[in-house]
């Protein structure tokens, strides 16, 4: 089987697993690392080769990008502290603790050790805040935990950059280190500010879906490559470039860019963290293979031990750390001990680390700059893989269970703030309406439909807020009745295909919108 073969298998595998894991209501991370497991030990199944650089170049930028674009600024701004404890604070703290363990236990030299931990700092997004989200847990643990994961890819993959390049060397001087570490990655926030700013110049120009589509793919790359040029973050070059044009979204192209634009990255980034999960697992066996004198229980015990000190450092952080220094810090009320111990045990048991974890590991190279050979880098590899997949399925699969015991889980308060915020934008539209018809004096049945339509999506957003059965019931009603107008608009759609009395681009016009009308009706319901 080709390496064109194995990726198209491994396509088919990605969509199998993932209408399993939506039929059983599994995040999809865990079960893609599952199968991905499971598909390493097929006989006869070859695994491709991976070239560290192209792995490091491919993933990790777009990844980060996508993370950091669809972040809220203000929301990072508004748990800034919080934030930066987990996202900094508990990183290096993981970073050392993981290390000294793989020292002292696994017998790893401090370089490769140090390799290891900051494979295993980042945390992953997907998962955790997909089973929150669903919940309706309360959004600030969504926020912090979004937010950490994109400022804590930095400072891991800085560190892990920085570790990189001790392979070889006598040791590592802490104090050059901590510089070094500033320089990076200050270095490559300005790199990355710079292109975002580059590149929305650009977008603003091109009024063209596909072309933001592609300038969109570009930025990622336009931050990270003149980073590592300059020696500074790549990694936090990306992210800065993607928060910068998240911010700026509104005011860089058109609706229809945005839509697609949007969808295109939901998708890429969709891909790319499937493709890592699986190729990994495609490694496994011969990784094992080449470690010397693996034993099967001696590996997975120090896996499990270094996933302990993973999941048991975030824990122990949450409940001592933050506390000590909220006594003498402006943000007391975020993370004193006397407030939201609920909330900051959920919080310490999403420790989930994910595919930008496994991308840092496939990307350790097997030569170093120093010109030695990466020591054990098979076993770091496979520690960091055993390692993603204890702490993506016992927290993964306990988390909600956890929020629920909790008493955390407020669906019914987000779908109420979801209606009043619908609402208020709904009141501004209509008062803008009233005031042109008595300024321009426009046609009476334009006003009147749009007054009606607008009207209409008030009573149902009003019947959400005051929780009316009566009222939910009839939109129900309406969603059932919608619906099935929808679909006799596409079968009257294929017909028109079928006798090809209508030009190709404009009945995909009118698909387009029939999907966005059904779109907009299951979000509707769904709420």
């Amino acid at each position: 089987m080709s390496e064109i073969e194995v990726f198209v298998f491994l396509l088919g595998v990605i969509a199998l697993l993932v209408a399993v894991g939506r039929r059983i209501d599994v995040p999809y991370p865990i079960v893609l690392v599952l199968g991905g497991l499971g598909i390493g030990f097929v006989p006869g199944l070859p695994a491709p080769q991976i070239d560290p650089d192209v792995v490091l170049f491919v993933f990790l930028p777009p990844l980060l990008y996508f993370a950091a674009f669809s972040s809220s600024a203000y929301e990072l701004r508004d748990n800034a502290a919080p934030i930066g404890l987990l996202a900094i604070g508990l990183v290096l703290l993981t970073v050392v603790a993981v290390a000294a363990i793989a020292h002292v236990v696994v017998g790893l030299d401090w370089a490769p050790a140090f390799v290891l931990g900051a494979v295993l700092g980042p945390t992953d997004p997907v998962s955790a805040s997909s089973i929150i989200r669903r919940l309706g847990a309360p959004g600030r643990i969504v926020t912090i935990l979004e937010g950490e994961s994109l400022v804590n890819d930095g400072t891991a993959l800085t560190a892990y950059t920085i570790a990189l390049g001790a392979v070889g060397t006598v040791g590592i001087a802490l104090g050059s280190a901590v510089l070094q570490f500033i320089g990076v990655a200050l270095g490559g926030i300005a790199v990355g500010l710079a292109a975002g700013w580059l590149v929305g110049r650009l977008r603003r120009l091109a009024d063209e879906p596909s072309i933001d589509v592609t300038l969109s793919l570009l930025t990622p790359y336009a931050a990270y490559v003149p980073a590592e040029r300059l020696h500074v973050s790549g990694v936090l070059a990306a992210v800065a470039a993607g928060l910068w044009i998240g911010h700026q979204s509104l005011g860089l192209s058109g609706p229809e860019s945005r839509l697609r634009t949007r969808t295109f990255w939901e998708a890429l980034n969709f891909l790319l963290n499937s493709l890592l999960f699986l190729l990994i697992g495609l490694q496994l066996t011969n990784l094992v293979g080449r470690i010397e004198d693996a034993a099967a229980l001696s590996l997975i015990g120090q896996a499990v031990l270094i996933a302990a000190v993973v999941m048991g450092v975030r824990l122990v952080w949450m409940f001592t750390f933050p506390g000590v220094v909220a006594l003498v810090a402006p943000f007391r009320d975020d993370f004193s001990p006397q407030t939201n111990p609920r909330e900051r045990l959920v919080v310490g048991w999403s420790s989930m680390r994910g595919g930008v974890s496994l991308a840092a590991a496939l990307a350790i190279p097997t030569m170093v700059d120093s010109g030695v050979r990466f020591p054990q880098r098979d076993l770091v590899i496979f520690l960091a893989y055993a390692v993603v997949i204890i702490t993506l399925v016992l927290p993964g699969l306990t988390l909600a269970p956890l929020i629920e015991r909790l008493g955390l889980g407020q669906g019914e308060e987000r779908r109420r703030a979801d209606a009043e915020a619908r609402a208020r934008i709904t009141h501004a539209a209509l008062e803008r309406l009233e005031e042109i018809a008595r300024e321009d004096d426009p046609d009476d049945a334009v006003v009147e439909r749009l007054r009606d339509r607008y009207q209409a999506r008030l009573d149902r957003l009003h019947g959400r807020i005051e929780d009316d059965h009566s009222r939910g019931e009839q939109l129900r009603e309406a969603a059932r009745l919608t619906e099935a107008m929808l679909q006799t608009e596409r079968e009257c759609l294929q017909e028109l295909e079928r006798d090809r009395a209508y030009p190709a681009d404009l009945l995909q016009n009118l698909q387009r919108e029939i999907d966005l009308d059904e779109s907009r009706l299951r979000a509707r319901t769904r709420d």
